[in-house]
Formats: C-alpha cells, sequence, structure tokens
C-alpha cells in the first residue's frame, strides 16, 4: 500500500529550525527534506534547462525510494499551438533523454498546459503521451474549462489518458478561493493558481493531487475530509497516488500533509502513516 507526500519546492526559509537544521548548508536541504517526505515536485525544470551535473547532485542526496515529479519544460507545454509538432516532440525526446540516467527516482513527470490548450489540441497532446518513453509515469494537468465540463469533451481526454496508462492531474485550490484575499499570499494565490473543477478521477496507477492550502488551517479540514476518502478509495483498488501539497505561502503545507495522513490512518487502519515532522516551534501559532 504505497501513498507517497511531497511538497511543491524542498526549501523554504520558514523551514529553517525545523525540518532542516539551523546550521544545514543551504545545497544539502534537499537531503534533510528527504528525511520526511518521499517525493517533491521540481517546478525549475519547467522554466530552464536542466544539467546531467545538477540532476546527479540532486539524485545523490535522497535515498533509493524517493521520487523526483519533474514538470516538463514550457517550451514542450506551452508551444502546442505555435511551434510544429514534430518541433514538440523532439523537445520530449531530449528531456526523456536528459532524464533517463536517472529513471529510478523518478515519479510522475507532469505536463501541464496552460488555459489555451484546450480539446481543439487533443491530438497533439495524445501525440505527446505517446512519445513518452520512460519507464516512470506521466501524468497530464489541463486547465481549459472545457476539460471539466463532464461531457464529451471531458470524457475524450479520460479516454486518452487511460488508453496510454497516464494519470491526470487533479488539482484542488477549492481552499484558497473559499475566502476572500486578507493577506498577501492569498492574493498571490488568487491571481497565480488555476480556479479549476475538482474532478477526482483517476485515469492510471498513479493519480495526481495538487491540494492547494488555505493559511487557515482549520479552514481546510472540510476539503481534507473529502480527499481521505477518495485517497483511501484509490489505496483500495490496489491504485499509489502521490499527493503534493500546497498553501498560499507554502509554510505550513507540511502540517496539511501531515494531518491529511492521519485523517486517512483513521479511516484505513491497516493503513501506516509515515510523516513524522518534528515539533514546530510556533505551530501553536499556525493552529
Amino acid at each position: 500500500m504505497q501513498l507517497r507526500f511531497g511538497m511543491a519546492q524542498w526549501q523554504h526559509p520558514a523551514w529553517v529550525a525545523w525540518l532542516y537544521t539551523q546550521q544545514g548548508a543551504s545545497n544539502r536541504r534537499l537531503s534533510e527534506y528527504a528525511k520526511f517526505f518521499d517525493t517533491v515536485e521540481v517546478g525549475s525544470s519547467f522554466y530552464a534547462d536542466l544539467t546531467q551535473e545538477q540532476l546527479q547532485s540532486w539524485f545523490d542526496q535522497v535515498p533509493d525510494n524517493f521520487r523526483f515529479a519533474f514538470k516538463l519544460p514550457q517550451s514542450i507545454t506551452h508551444r502546442l499551438g505555435v511551434s510544429d509538432e514534430a518541433q514538440v516532440i523532439d523537445a520530449l525526446t531530449r528531456f526523456c533523454e536528459l532524464l533517463r540516467p536517472f529513471s529510478a527516482k523518478l515519479g510522475p513527470c507532469m505536463m501541464q498546459f496552460p488555459e489555451e490548450v484546450s480539446p481543439l489540441h487533443v491530438a497533439k497532446i495524445e501525440a505527446l503521451c505517446q512519445a513518452w518513453v520512460l519507464p516512470t509515469p506521466l501524468s497530464v494537468e489541463v486547465r481549459n474549462q472545457a476539460f471539466f465540463n463532464k461531457a464529451e469533451e471531458e470524457a475524450e481526454l479520460l479516454r486518452l489518458l487511460a488508453n496510454n496508462r497516464q494519470n491526470r492531474v487533479i488539482m484542488d485550490s477549492r481552499p484558497v478561493f473559499s475566502t476572500p484575499a486578507y493577506c498577501d499570499s492569498l492574493l498571490d494565490a488568487q491571481k497565480k493558481k488555476p480556479r479549476v473543477p475538482c474532478h477526482p478521477l483517476a485515469t492510471g496507477q498513479n493519480p495526481v493531487v495538487r491540494f492547494i492550502g488555505h493559511p487557515d488551517l482549520p479552514l481546510n479540514d472540510v476539503y481534507l475530509d473529502q480527499w481521505v476518502k477518495k485517497l483511501v478509495q484509490w489505496l483500495q483498488e490496489g491504485r499509489e497516488p502521490y499527493v503534493f501539497v500546497h498553501s498560499s505561502d507554502n509554510v505550513a503545507a507540511p502540517l496539511l500533509a501531515e494531518a491529511l495522513e492521519q485523517k486517512i490512518a483513521a479511516l484505513l487502519p491497516v493503513y501506516v502513516p509515515k510523516l513524522k515532522l518534528p515539533n514546530k516551534p510556533e505551530q501553536s501559532l499556525l493552529l
């Protein structure tokens, strides 16, 4: 029974003297993060080219059971409408070759498409899915509202992913939109995070959840309780989900992950929690 929890980053200044030792070197933050979490989103691959040396440094810092979930470069996901399909496929092939030596520690890499990518681009999405040659699973995140219409457009995407044994990324941004933006981090989150319906549908072995939590932690409980039931269902079906927990400023995201896992263990006694975070000095202020 495998369920992985991770964050959207492995470095955060607010985690010093909590998840990291006060004296630890900043370039060793990943190894300290990996003592608690067994996966992480890697967003830097979306914005910039990675090097073999950089990847090797990261992979050497984590244990064998750790999994990196890289975002595919924006030159792939954000060029569907303007680039020749062969160029985009070539960019994907190069990215796969870059990651191939590190396949043993790869999780479900994410193709994160912008809102402009619509059902009109389904054939191109499928071509990318079929061009994915690494043994690690691929996951697809869409943001165009037509993919959430519970009609043929959404059904076509789900069939595509299921037929290719690839995963849908389920974005749950409901918590950060559940109140007016009364602080800077909420204002920023509401500007940047997509407000798309949350359809928790699994199309592959490794469904991917991206949960964007509210900074007022108790306000997340109603959403966490819904996810507990779905995650337990997937575990009982033999699936191995990945849950990436964010919050509007990511400061308390580790606490949300820990709370979610404790709720899962309460509903599914055979599940053994893995997250054991140290006490946070200002935890009482967050709660």
